[in-house]
């Protein structure tokens, strides 16, 4: 006699086989340390290559002439900005106090960055004067109705000055992006003078009451550039000062950091198991739901359609220890969203940096309102260290030991020297801070300068130019200044501002992700080169160049170009005017905007002797 199993108990018995497995992965997935079964690894090399220099001897090396007034404050403020500008850019120049006796020998350009001319010599005067008739450049970076040399800038007559005068609109190309907006009242406010000029200035911008802003004029072989207003002293201004003065020469040089980096705030983060009403009534889902299956996957999306890569900032646990003792053990489930986001993260090839193990800001009392704020002081640098301790305790039980955390972004971007100080000395790794490049001090915010911090010789400060998922012309102006001195953007943005009343602009997900690829894609479209890159490889790009010395000479048709210091390929560009390039000596070069009168060039320099071919000369001026 025979004997048969039925086909549909084999089938049951390994679909249970199965199931079992599946389910006793999981049980086990929730419980053992991941990192050591499913570790990450994050690693970057920040040492210097070794440096070469240029074989090139140079006679007659462009060079620049700064005055200043040192008893006027807002030729200091102006001469920040310059100084800023000039130390990134690699610019050689001279500072003089506009009382010196100076020689005017040896310079191709001179710019006065001061509102006072009090203490100017004569013979200082007349010999600025005769070099630029002579064909050198003379750059003005205020107005004043008692600058001697307002006859031959064009200038027949001032007008009564208006105290509040705003907006700049151009009329002429200046940089990608930054010729097209105009920065509201509430942003850059200045005095400016009525002015009637001599018919042979070329306007370049306009006030809001239609008053020349920015202008040229010819004085026998050379150029004088006028700024008839006082809005250099800002640093919201700084990338038009950069490229007016970049304007304002035969030509300019420029290391490019050439990148644009999107940053996420808050994320991996806890996800609120709450229902909120804004995803509610969109999407009839909870929180979580939302942001796993809806704002994740668009965030995805818009990186692959912008090309973009996202480094994100975690923060462990959304509660108010600030004292080591309350500091509890963190739920499970809050766990497996942090795992399950920074996995994502690497997933799609970003960084993950640090928030805070919660999010109040590493201040002490009495550093900032608190109760304004609605954040809690830390009691001591011992808390911090022990809230600085749990981070890093939960990072490597999620994601193993190989991940190592470069980047700190401070809570709200408040930041003070104790709290920089306890960063250094709990996060072995740490080399960066990415804070704002504009804010108020006085509330607490951390705004820095680009490069390496003056207090912390061992930290790098990369400040973020803008934020927000929605279309702001404020913050575009912002964005497009910084690319113009600096040669890269970097955005932030929170998961939270979709359901926060103030950051969202009371606008639904669907109309800010709108407006996110509006914002991004009109970058792309000013500056389609721009790479994609995470934090810490911007600290790459930048120590590359961090000691770079260029110097540059005109002979016949080829500009001569010789770096010291020169470690890897890097980019600049090169603005020239009334010619164009012909070819380089090596390296790769490509035109990225033409003003007519001068075009702007993006070079991939690839050799620390570099020579310029230029074509045949544009006689126009």
């Amino acid at each position: 006699m025979k004997f048969y199993k039925k086909e549909g108990t084999n089938k049951f018995i390994y679909f249970f086989i199965a199931i079992f497995i599946i389910v006793l992965i999981l049980q086990i997935n929730r419980v053992i340390d991941k990192g050591g079964f499913f570790s990450l690894e994050q690693s970057f090399s920040f040492d210097k290559k070794p440096a070469k220099n240029t074989t090139f001897t140079f006679d007659k090396p462009q060079k620049m002439l700064v005055f200043y007034n040192k008893k006027s404050s807002q030729s200091k403020d102006i001469l920040k900005n310059l100084e800023e500008a000039f130390i990134f850019n690699k610019v050689n120049y001279t500072l003089a106090d506009i009382g010196n006796i100076i020689s005017t020998d040896g310079y191709d350009t001179f710019i006065f960055a001061t509102d006072s001319f009090i203490g100017l010599q004569k013979s200082t005067f007349e010999a600025v004067k005769q070099a630029t008739y002579n064909g050198k450049n003379l750059i003005f970076l205020n107005t004043s109705e008692y600058n001697p040399f307002n006859s031959i800038s064009g200038i027949q007559k001032t007008g009564k000055v208006i105290e509040r005068s705003s907006e700049i609109h151009f009329t002429h190309k200046l940089f990608p992006g930054l010729d097209q907006h105009s920065p509201s009242s509430e942003m850059v406010v200045h005095p400016i003078f009525e002015v009637a000029l001599d018919s042979k200035c070329k306007i370049l911008a306009w006030s809001k009451e239609n008053i020349p802003l920015l202008w040229e004029k010819e004085y026998g072989k050379g150029r004088i550039l006028y700024t008839n207003a006082s809005f250099f002293a800002d640093k919201i201004t700084r990338g038009v000062m950069n490229q007016w003065i970049s304007y304002g020469n035969d030509w300019y040089i420029t290391p490019f950091l050439n990148a644009k980096l999107m940053h996420i705030d808050d994320f991996p983060a806890p996800i609120p198991r709450t229902i909120n009403k804004v995803i509610q009534d969109e999407y009839q889902m909870s929180t979580r739901d939302f942001y796993k299956q809806i704002w994740w996957k668009d965030m995805l999306e818009i990186a692959k359609h912008r090309n973009l890569i996202y480094s994100g900032f975690i923060i462990i646990d959304y509660n108010n220890a600030v004292r080591k003792e309350d500091m509890k053990e963190v739920s499970q489930i809050t766990l497996e969203d942090l795992d399950i986001e920074g996995r994502e993260l690497f997933l799609h090839g970003g960084e993950i940096g640090i928030h805070g193990y919660n999010h109040n800001p590493l201040v002490f009392d009495g550093d900032i309102d608190f109760a304004a704020l609605s954040y809690h002081p830390w009691r001591s640098k011992e808390d911090m260290a022990a809230g600085m301790n749990q981070l890093l305790m939960y990072v490597k039980k999620m994601f193993g030991k190989k991940i190592k955390l470069y980047v700190y972004v401070p809570p709200s971007n408040i930041l003070k020297e104790e709290g920089k100080a306890a960063l250094v000395k709990n996060y072995p790794d740490l080399n960066v801070i990415a804070s704002v490049f504009y804010g108020d001090s006085d509330r607490g915010a951390y705004a820095s300068e680009i490069g390496r911090d003056k207090t912390i010789p061992k930290l790098f400060n990369f400040p973020r130019f803008s934020s927000g998922f929605y279309y702001e012309k404020d913050e575009m102006w912002s964005l497009f200044n910084a690319i113009a001195i600096y040669g890269y953007w970097t955005h932030f943005v929170h998961p939270d501002d979709v359901i926060s009343n103030d950051r969202s602009m009371n606008k639904s997900w669907s109309e800010l992700k709108q407006e996110f690829d509006k914002l991004i894609g009109e970058v792309e479209a000013n500056h389609p080169y721009l790479e994609p890159i995470r934090a810490s490889e911007l600290t790459q790009r930048y120590i590359n160049i961090e000691d770079l010395k260029i110097q540059s000479e005109k002979r016949e048709n080829k500009i001569y170009i010789g770096m010291e210091n020169y470690r890897e390929p890097f980019y600049m560009t090169i603005r020239i005017r009334n010619n164009s390039i012909k070819n380089i000596s090596s390296g790769t070069f490509k035109e990225i905007y033409d003003t007519e009168d001068s075009k702007v060039y993006l070079l991939h320099v690839e050799n620390p002797d570099l020579i310029i071919t230029l074509g045949e000369k544009n006689e126009q001026k």
